[in-house]
């Protein structure tokens, strides 16, 4: 079929309010990386690891119940009120890499 034709200027405005609205929501990644984020806070070294997000995707709900599951690591949640943005801390697995050569 046709598809709509759209001017630069359309394209460059709706990009633009899509990036201003992931930065009002604070955090550190966009709500699309979430999960990926999470999942590399897990499998870190046995410390503790603390990420600011914006408000949890579903995606990212999933994942945390996933990590508990499979790898045994519990999020602790910390809301920040005054920005409406989300801590959450826990202790990583400590995944290693097992082909990795030692030099």
């Amino acid at each position: 079929g046709l598809r709509e034709q759209r001017v630069p200027e359309d394209v460059g405005k709706e990009g633009a309010c899509v990036l201003l609205d992931e930065v009002s929501k604070g955090g550190v990644v966009d709500s699309s990386h979430q999960g990926l984020l999470l999942l590399l806070c897990a499998v870190g070294p046995e410390e503790i690891n603390e990420v600011r997000l914006g408000p949890l995707t579903p995606y990212a709900v999933k994942t945390l119940r996933h990590l508990k599951e499979f790898l045994g690591v519990q999020f602790s949640v910390r809301p920040e009120n005054t920005s409406g943005t989300i801590f959450l801390s826990c202790i990583g697995a400590g995944v290693a890499n097992s082909n990795k050569r030692l030099t």
